[in-house]
């Protein structure tokens, strides 16, 4: 299965056309002597267009060659293609062409691996391949200059992508490999061609590809086959049984760890304190001691495996053992939040080096483009660059990027500001020194990329929006998972509206517009005027539909490019009326039909007449006919729906006989897309389902959740028994009860109907119950058997309790309990 996504990531190498067709086996439409420096797959990039080849990707809901003729305006010259567009329009460009662009990008990669005569770690299993590669990359990269996959690039698209990093100057690759299907690790290993390999563990993600555990293993083994050394944890039974007899079969060295077991690396203790874990290891008669800044399994795991792959590598014990009690947690996401002054923040402290600077300036770029970008960066403290060439490096990025501020905090990068000039920057020795000083800011999108030493956690609570430390946390990787998902039930020219209307159902507007632009909808669609007036204030510049206009906003509309729907002859004269007082030569509009919803719309008998008033005033355009499913999700409603599908329908051919043009037509909602393919016409209007509810209330797991309301303990105390609980003195008990007191209430949107414990919140993954009545600012839960303390983090919903479970005890329906979320409670949005 191809899984691709969108990357925002450029490869580095250097080849002349030439010889990529040659290695690609592609024929060259165009000129052959252009030497490409940069690969990329995303056509949003901020990448030079000079020396950059464009690979473009055919998906089941992706095609890169409808974005051809926008990257050749933009300079853009050189393509590697699967057909050749209309050469009329682009006669300054040149193609390779393939049978298959990810095959030929693979093929590339392979090329371009077989050219790199070093080690290379190939990293595969179920859980904590990502962790395991940085770790590895911690303990190793002021020794040796290294090329790794960023972030979690370990698919079919993401590996190749990644070996095109590879220079002449370093020494060591670290590449991981992902597989949810069998047969997808020949191409990997094809491409990663590992020397060593680190098989971390199997475990449950991805198993529905497989028929049982063992497959799914042999499948990922694929990757081994030609290494010299597999190393792994001896304790799984079945998996050590079945790495011990590849290793056998295919004359390779193994190399291992264990608690338990007879091993390479002897774990001879593992003492757990209360934030860090003391472990001693024995290897060839030397022991070892050190301390894990972590105590949970799993971290306890991926650090052994990183000290095993440094123990092979002969790094010193002495080294591995200071290094590892330095070992940084990663985050896999990019947060972004509210920031004061009407800024945003974006925070990135996933690690410190030029690759993931590059990554986080692109991504930061594409989400807020209309903003005056601001960086904080802290020294770098991963690259094997000399400290002036890294700055310059850096200040290039900066202007490429159009950053227009930047404040740089620690000592390198203070002693090279000679070496950046943008209209504003400053420059603090530490931290502590810059949150003393007096810097202002103003509607600026601020990129937060500080190294965990500088501790930028504290700049991004003092530049935080100070609202509420309740937050609605929005998962944009659900909500793309989610987008894909309703597309692939499209045929491939079906045009798209989301709704963002009611704060896109709770979830935040301008974010979730944001995202929308990026990921290629074609319409929004907003319930009244002002949301789409903000919206444009913010820099969205995709169609935007307005479903409840009237006469007071039409000036408005017009003049921010929105588009009214009209669905009465009022609102139609209404709009001609403000049109003409405008003079505008052409003014876009879209009828609503009433088919059976009964409540706004043209009757199908007025299609004439709406016609007739048109044909008089030409300088409205109409851009679509639509009307709305009355109960899609009901199939006790389907009479009614096949009944208003034939509806439209003869309104459309009315229209289109009458005017002599065809406008869009439009009905499906998020059932509507699923039960009703007849119904997905020119275009859909994907709503609620995007946001993470079924629209068939089924238990499909293909739809992820994507909101999780969270809120933290603020007080613990103990209630004797006897004693009631808060206003009225409710519930009182038989038994002492340890009670948490929660930051949330019903102004944050808390139905009171969940009082007396009627609903429940999570608290470190256990049901604690609501006791007392949900008061405004607060709500008491019953913590009595549950080991928490002040500061905990509560699950008022998200996997548990789900939003459909909360709807179904109070008799409502989700998006209720959505859109009820106050707009107090702060939106904070993640993505990997």
């Amino acid at each position: 299965m191809l899984r691709f996504g969108f990357h925002r990531y450029i490869c580095v190498v250097q080849y002349t056309f030439a010889k990529i067709a040659e290695i690609t086996g592609g024929r060259i439409v165009g000129q052959s002597d252009l030497v490409v420096e940069q690969i990329f797959i995303d056509s949003r990039q901020s990448s030079n267009a000079s020396g950059s080849m464009f690979v473009a990707i055919q998906g089941e809901q992706h095609d890169g060659h409808q974005y051809i003729s926008e990257l050749i305006a933009r300079g853009v010259s050189a393509f590697l293609v699967e057909r050749i567009p209309d050469m009329s329009e682009n006669e300054e460009a040149s193609f390779v062409l393939v049978s298959n662009s990810v095959q030929a990008l693979q093929n590339l990669a392979i090329h371009h691996r077989s050219n790199h005569k070093i080690p290379v770690i190939g990293i595969t299993g179920s859980n904590g391949k990502t962790i395991v590669k940085e770790w590895v990359y911690q303990l190793l990269y002021q020794h040796k200059k290294i090329t790794r996959n960023p972030r979690s690039y370990n698919s079919q698209v993401g590996v190749p992508l990644s070996l095109l990093q590879l220079k002449q100057t370093d020494e060591l690759g670290i590449f991981e490999a992902g597989i949810s299907l069998p047969n997808e690790m020949d191409a990997l290993a094809a491409m990663i061609q590992p020397t060593i390999g680190l098989f971390t563990n199997i475990g449950d993600a991805h198993a529905a590809g497989f028929t049982n555990e063992s497959e799914k293993i042999y499948e990922k083994l694929k990757l081994f086959k030609r290494c010299q050394t597999l190393i792994y944890r001896k304790e799984d039974n079945l998996l050590t049984d079945i790495i011990e007899r590849y290793i056998a079969e295919n004359g390779l060295e193994g190399f291992c760890w264990s608690d338990a077991n007879p091993a390479n690396i002897k774990v001879i203790a593992n003492n757990v304190g209360e934030n860090t874990s003391t472990i001693s290891i024995q290897h060839g008669g030397k022991k070892a001691t050190f301390q894990l800044p972590f105590t949970d399994e799993a971290s306890y795991e991926n650090a052994m495996h990183a000290c095993a792959i440094a123990t092979y590598l002969e790094v010193d014990f002495a080294h591995i053992a200071a290094s590892i009690s330095d070992l940084q947690p990663i985050e896999m996401r990019l947060n972004q939040k509210a920031g004061i002054n009407g800024c945003r923040l974006i925070s990135d402290f996933y690690n410190s080096d030029l690759k993931s600077l590059e990554i986080a300036l692109d991504w930061a770029n594409q989400r807020h483009a209309q903003l005056n970008r601001t960086i904080i960066l802290s020294d770098i403290e991963q690259s094997h660059l000399s400290q002036r060439d890294l700055y310059t490096a850096i200040s290039n990025l900066l202007k490429q990027h159009n950053y227009s501020r930047l404040i740089g905090i620690g000592e390198d990068i203070s002693s090279s500001s000679y070496l950046f000039d943008l209209p504003r920057q400053a420059f603090y020795r530490n931290t502590t020194e810059f949150l003393e000083s007096e810097e202002d800011f103003f509607n600026e999108a601020i990129l937060l990329k500080g190294a965990r030493s500088f501790a930028f956690e504290r700049i991004e609570k003092k530049l935080q929006q100070k609202v509420h430390n309740t937050v609605l946390e929005v998962n944009l990787n659900a909500l793309r998972n989610n987008l894909n998902y309703f597309k692939s039930h499209l045929d491939k020219n079906t045009k798209v509206m989301v709704m963002v209307k009611a704060f896109s159902y709770g979830s935040g507007s301008d974010e979730v517009a944001y995202f929308l632009q990026h990921n290629n909808v074609d319409y929004l669609g907003v319930a009244y005027a002002d949301e789409g007036v903000a919206l444009r204030k913010n820099g969205i510049d995709l169609p935007i539909m307005v479903m409840n206009s009237d006469e007071d906003s039409y000036d408005v509309m017009l003049e921010h490019n929105l588009e009214p729907e009209l669905y009465n002859f009022r609102s139609l004269y209404m709009y001609i009326e403000a049109v003409q007082r405008k003079a505008i030569a052409s003014a876009p509009a879209h009828l609503e039909i009433n088919t059976g919803m009964n409540r706004l719309g043209f009757g199908e008998s007025e299609m004439v007449e709406v016609c007739q008033i048109l044909k008089a005033h030409k300088n409205i355009e109409i851009k679509s006919i639509f009307t709305h499913f009355a109960g899609s999700e009901d199939p006790n409603l389907d009479e009614l729906s096949i009944k208003q599908m034939a509806g439209l329908n003869a309104s459309h051919v009315t229209f289109v006989n009458q005017m002599g043009y065809s406008p869009m037509k439009h009905m499906a909602n998020s059932a509507g897309i699923i039960r009703f393919k007849e119904s997905h016409h020119d275009m859909v209007r994907l709503g609620v389902g995007l946001y993470g509810f079924h629209p068939s209330n089924s238990a499909d797991k293909s739809i992820e959740t994507v909101a999780t309301l969270r809120s933290f303990i603020t007080q613990i105390r103990e209630v004797n028994a006897g004693e009631g609980i808060g206003y009225g003195n409710l519930e009182p008990s038989e038994t002492n009860r340890k009670i948490a007191v929660v930051a949330i209430g019903y102004a944050d949107g808390l139905n009171r109907m969940l009082s007396r414990g009627n609903g429940y919140f999570m608290i470190n993954d256990k049901p604690a119950h609501i006791v007392g009545n949900v008061c405004m600012d607060m709500t008491m839960c019953d913590v009595t058997e549950i080991d928490c303390e002040e500061g905990d983090e509560v699950i008022v919903f998200g996997h548990q309790p789900s939003i459909v479970e909360l709807a179904e005890k109070l008799n409502t329906i989700p998006y209720e309990i959505m859109t009820s979320v106050s707009e107090r409670v702060k939106r904070v949005y993640v993505e990997e």
